[in-house]
């Protein structure tokens, strides 16, 4: 069943990839279905299903962090395009 659903996941992000819509919806459907894709197999693989609430917290405590990390740095990729080497 988790190969099944591991597929499943694996298709849609495939499908998505190649889906003619905005690409700023488009990345933030590829990124859900990777950490959907992440939550399975942490469940499954490394039998946090059966676990108590405090070792999945501290097991998933980074990823928390990357993304809290992750929205300070992506404001500066919105505004003009000085990070860009001009060449003569």
């Amino acid at each position: 069943m988790t190969w099944f659903w591991l597929l499943v996941l694996t298709g849609l992000a495939l499908g998505l990839g190649y889906a003619n819509i905005d690409e700023r919806l488009k990345a933030f459907l590829l990124v859900c279905t990777t950490l959907a894709k992440i939550l399975v197999i942490a469940a499954v693989f490394m039998h946090l299903r059966y676990e108590r609430i405090n070792l999945i917290l501290i097991t998933f405590a980074p990823l928390i962090l990357a993304v809290i990390l992750f929205s300070f740095t992506f404001p500066e990729t919105l505004g003009s395009a000085t990070h860009l080497i001009r060449v003569r």
